[in-house]
């Protein structure tokens, strides 16, 4: 989770670096890796000096676990960048 400060989520799309979604404090990143137990499916890069907050995937599980319904629904946009 994206603390203080603001970053951009890459993919490289046709052989060019695309930025593919941006971030702010509040928003979080990594959960499809998270729940899906994967490898990251972008670079997340800070585009100002940041602060970020993290969790261990069995601290993730433990805390959010009932909410996953809800961020596997969101895995639903990243679809489009794949």
């Amino acid at each position: 989770m994206l603390s203080e400060g603001t970053a951009k989520a890459t993919k490289f799309i046709n052989g060019a670096e695309t930025t593919v979604k941006t971030y702010n404090p509040g928003s979080y990143f990594g959960e499809r890796a998270l729940l899906l137990n994967d490898v990251r499916a972008a670079n997340v890069v800070a585009t100002s000096d940041v602060i970020c907050l993290s969790l261990e995937r069995e601290t993730f599980k433990r805390l959010l676990g009932p909410l996953d319904v809800i961020l596997r629904r969101n895995m639903e946009e990243y679809k489009k960048f794949v």
